[in-house]
This record gives structure tokens, sequence and C-alpha cells, in this order.
């Protein structure tokens, strides 16, 4: 195993870095401009552009673009595009486009369009949704094509009922606590 960091000594300034590459490496925060990793652990990294290969992090944080091919990560938020392939996050949440190849992600919301390709999602938030040979738990969008053969649990419609009835018992429940504890004052 290898802990290579390839990148000219000059270009490490207070602990960020214009372009890293790396492979085999456990780093808990990261701050660069362009980050590629091989095989790695990262806790949190703050990148213009990250490209992940076989490596895992807790949040990717990316002013344009992240990449991952058998990757996965707890939160990726960028403000460009997104795209997994062969791995999985838990949230995405992207002002551009995303792509989901072979993967998943718990709740993806996109200012963009969302397309997932064998994969899944639990929740789809985006102005154009596609999901072709996979499976998403709750869409919407303004536009959303499901292939035949993927499967969708709520649509629109249904995520509207949902919505509604969960906020109806969370009001329920926050009433009943508001009276149990300021029911009996008197003042």
């Amino acid at each position: 195993m290898s802990d290579d960091i390839i990148t000219p000594d000059d270009e490490a300034v207070d602990d960020r870095f214009e372009d890293l590459l790396g492979e085999d490496l456990v780093i808990s925060k990261i701050e660069a401009d362009d980050l590629s990793l091989s095989t790695s652990l990262i806790g949190t990294a703050t990148v213009i552009d990250a490209a992940l290969n076989g490596s895992g992090a807790g949040a990717i944080l990316a002013s344009n673009d992240v990449t991952m091919s058998m990757a996965g990560a707890g939160i990726i938020g960028a403000q460009g595009d997104i795209s997994v392939e062969r791995g999985g996050a838990g949230v995405i949440l992207a002002a551009g486009n995303v792509a989901i190849t072979q993967g998943g992600a718990e709740t993806i919301i996109s200012g963009g369009s969302v397309s997932v390709d064998s994969g899944g999602a639990g929740i789809v938030v985006a102005r154009e949704v596609a999901i072709k040979d996979g499976w998403v738990g709750i869409v919407a969008g303004s536009n959303v094509e499901i292939a035949e053969g993927a499967e969708v649990m709520f649509g629109p419609r249904e995520a509207m009922y949902f919505g509604a009835a969960f906020g109806a018992v969370l009001g329920l429940v926050i009433g009943l606590f508001a009276l149990m504890r300021g029911g009996g004052d008197e003042g």
C-alpha cells in the first residue's frame, strides 16, 4: 500500500492544494482546487472539482463538478454537475445535473435534471427526472419520464398526500407537546 500525494511542494499553502492527485490516502479534511483520489478515504473535502475512484467521503462540497466511480459519499453538494457510476451517496444536492449509473442515493435534489439508469433513489426532486431500469421511492419534477420496467413508489400526487399527512401528524405532535408543557401555566 502506498501513501502517495502527487503535488508540487510549493502548491500547498495553508493546507490548501491547487491540484491534488492521491492514492491509498486517509484524509480527515482537505481543501483543493482539483481533487483526484483513488482508493482513499476523506472526512470532508472543499473543492472546485472532485474525481473519486474506489474511494469514500463523508462530505464533498464542490463549487463546480463531482465525478465518482465505484465510490461513495455521505453528502455531495455541487454548484455544477454530479456523476455517480457504480457508487452511491446519502444526499446529493446539485445546482446542475445529476447522473447515476448502476448506483443510488437516498435523496437527490437538483436544479437541473436527474437521470438514474440501473439504480435507485429514495427521494428525487428536480426539474426533469428520467428513470431507466431502476426505482424511485418519491419523485417530484415538472417533467418526469419513467421507462418501462422502472418503478416509482410515489409520484407527485402521492408525494403531496404524504407531505400533507406528515405535516398534519407533525402539527398534532407539536401541539400536544405545547399543550403538555404550557397548558397548566397560569400567570
